[in-house]
């Protein structure tokens, strides 16, 4: 039975940790001591933005179901802003389940390399480890 969890806002260019307790239909936590579980993000296109074994899933406490997500921030900084769908999928006594899927809004990592405000766009300068600025003018439109 596949559920949806809360809108989680997440920011590109952090180190993601998303902590997890994988139960059944009647709320039961699931014994993940023999689990394959596999985790992607989705953008709204429903194309892979991260995934499957890009994130690293540790199984917390096996009889408790719980389990730790992470992704690194050299995975998620170049992810634009935008809307994003999650899904977790867990293989469990050959059987295969899709077990979540819920909306994240993420922001733009404000850090990376390539950058658009005001008017101006910045982009690494090759070779010399700084950046160039570049006029960025939007076209007028048509008359």
């Amino acid at each position: 039975m596949t559920t949806t969890h809360a809108t989680a806002d997440l920011v590109a260019g952090d180190d993601w940790e998303i902590n997890a307790t994988l139960l059944d239909e009647n709320d039961v936590p699931f014994d993940l001591t023999s689990a394959q579980i596999s985790w992607v993000l989705m953008n709204d296109k429903f194309e892979r933005a991260i995934d499957e074994g890009i994130a690293n899933i540790s199984i917390v406490d096996a009889l408790a179901g719980t389990c730790v997500i992470q992704i690194p921030a050299s995975v998620t900084s170049p992810l634009p802003s935008g809307s994003y769908n999650d899904v977790l999928k867990i293989i469990l006594g050959g059987i295969t389940s899709t077990l979540w899927t819920g909306p994240f809004h993420i922001m733009a990592d404000a850090f990376a390399s390539t950058v658009v405000h005001a008017g101006m766009r910045t982009t690494p300068q090759a070779g010399i480890g700084g950046t160039t600025t570049i006029p960025f003018r939007p076209r007028k439109p048509a008359a």
